[in-house]
């Protein structure tokens, strides 16, 4: 027999006792267990309703934040509407019928007369008009002319001036008043100097001061960062990062798809740091089009024939294509994206490939990424919004 506590044996009365009191104890713990059982019952009940709700309620949510929808697309066109405006018009058909929103097209050169026709027919079939202006002259470079009077003259001759700012206000008054204008592709990064910023910001300035509502956009290569944010346009950011081979497959090729990833999540960081819209320009041509692009991604010598070079330098497959569109969204929340170029990618089956892209649907990747994102910094980022050469530097 083992000791008690305090070092006295049981004996077989006290076993009885003990043996008495713990029955006792255990009816009387049985008898309230009964009593509280159906509070307790209701109370268990009615939680898992609860939280059934709530789940809804999350579930719900997020459903919500999945629904996204594509953002505008669109494409450059260097169509020639002072020489045949009928075959720019069926460009805009075939890319209206791709699915395409927007063109960018411009505007120099042309009569108003041949403007407003083919402004018109982008309306009538729902397409918008983005007019590349593009002119160095304005933001303080060498015109591509000699002046705004010379190089804008349907222009100038209509409002009866020759200064620089009254060709400009009377151009953009008038582009604003098309239905169809989308906006303004101000400058591209290929006639741009960093040390012209202060030039661009101003020249941005007059063209918002004059139309407050469109957008107006500034070409910027990759590696030029958040140099041109600070002229309040948005920045068209270019990724053209296919050259001599295929990017496909994804993993081969990891180093380069994570440089995209990266740049396109710092451009829309820049953006979100200007509260503005970040908006992308996709690769669909290849640098073999001409010798100096060649030359310039170092495929291609200057000894070379444009076929030889052409030879050496790859159009994007439908699959990179597709990549790059996806990385854009799954990486940025954009407010439109341009594809370069319609001469490129209107050729042979290109054109079939480009059409699948564009109407491909949003990525499950992206849809998940902004459901999981918090809907303060949402809020935070809605707030803050605001309402041709082209270079490979990947």
């Amino acid at each position: 027999m083992h000791p008690d506590p305090v070092g006295m044996p049981k004996t077989p009365c006290s076993l009885v006792r003990l043996t008495r009191i713990a029955l006792l104890l255990t009816a009387i713990a049985v008898t309230l267990l009964a009593q509280a059982s159906p509070s307790f019952a209701a109370s268990r009940a009615a939680k898992p309703r609860k939280v059934t709700h709530s789940s809804h309620k999350s579930v719900s949510k997020k459903k919500a934040q999945t629904v996204a929808s594509l953002p505008a697309q669109g494409m450059f066109d260097n169509c020639d509407l002072s020489s045949s405006l009928t075959t720019c018009e069926q460009n805009l058909a075939q890319m209206q019928q791709a699915g395409l929103q927007v063109v960018v097209m411009s505007a120099q050169w042309d009569t108003m007369d041949e403007i407003s026709s083919y402004a018109s027919y982008a309306q009538s079939i729902g397409m918008s008009v983005m007019w590349e202006l593009n002119d160095p002259g304005y933001w303080g470079g060498a015109w591509i002319g000699s002046s705004a009077a010379a190089d804008w003259s349907s222009f100038s001759s209509a409002c009866g001036c020759t200064a620089t700012t009254q060709v400009l206000n009377y151009m953009i008054e008038w582009l604003s008043a098309l239905p169809a204008t989308y906006g303004y592709y101000a400058a591209d990064d290929s006639t741009l100097e960093p040390s012209q910023a202060a030039g661009l910001r101003q020249y941005v300035n007059e063209i918002k001061s004059v139309d407050p509502t469109h957008m107006v956009m500034v070409g910027s290569a990759q590696g030029q960062g958040a140099t041109y944010y600070s002229s309040g346009a948005t920045i068209g950011n270019e990724i053209y990062p296919e050259t001599t081979a295929s990017l496909m497959p994804y993993n081969g090729n990891l180093a380069i798809w994570q440089s995209v990833q990266q740049s396109i999540a710092q451009d829309q960081r820049a953006a979100t740091q200007e509260g503005a819209s970040s908006a992308f320009i996709l690769q669909a041509f290849s640098f073999g089009d001409n010798l100096s692009d060649g030359e310039a991604v170092g495929a291609c010598t200057a000894a070379m024939s444009t076929a030889q070079c052409a030879n050496r330098l790859q159009f994007p497959a439908a699959s990179v294509q597709l990549e790059l569109r996806n990385q854009a969204l799954e990486n940025a929340h954009p407010k439109l994206i341009i594809w370069y170029t319609y001469s490129q990618a209107s050729q042979g089956s290109h054109w079939a490939d480009m059409t699948s892209v564009v109407k491909a649907q949003y990525p499950v990747s992206a849809s998940a990424a902004r459901a999981k994102s918090p809907r303060k910094a949402s809020r935070k980022h809605a707030a803050r919004r605001r309402s041709s050469g082209h270079k490979l530097t990947v």
